[in-house]
């Protein structure tokens, strides 16, 4: 994920018409770390900012909170959905509604027992 978004970022600034095949990787790295050196210091700005704008403990929570209703808990994935499936395919649709009661509130955290 991170090298896609390096990707972009360095594609973005490139102005010159520059062909990407006559950079070198030593090269690229260093464009890479530029950029990820400015989004941080961008970041760290953004949230020194809001912190001084309100009241550390509250601000805080406030972050928990937007953060827990932005991150899903459980994320259905491929092995997990492929397990219920191969379930169901078998006449057994127990797991698939365990399921899907589960990924209904993927913001929640589900049972001990879910799987």
């Amino acid at each position: 994920y991170f090298s896609f978004l390096c990707t972009k970022a360095v594609v973005s600034t490139q102005s010159t018409g520059e062909k990407f095949d006559k950079i070198s990787s030593e090269q690229w790295n260093l464009q890479c770390r530029d950029k990820w050196r400015e989004w941080l210091h961008l970041y760290k700005t953004r949230i020194d900012l809001d912190s001084q704008n309100s009241n550390i403990t509250e601000y805080k929570e406030t972050r928990s909170k937007v953060q827990q209703q932005s991150n899903p808990v459980v994320v259905p994935r491929n092995h997990i959905l492929q397990r219920a499936i191969d379930r169901a395919e078998l006449g057994d649709y127990s797991l698939a509604r365990r399921l899907l009661e589960v990924f209904e509130r993927p913001y929640e955290a589900p049972p001990e027992q879910w799987l």
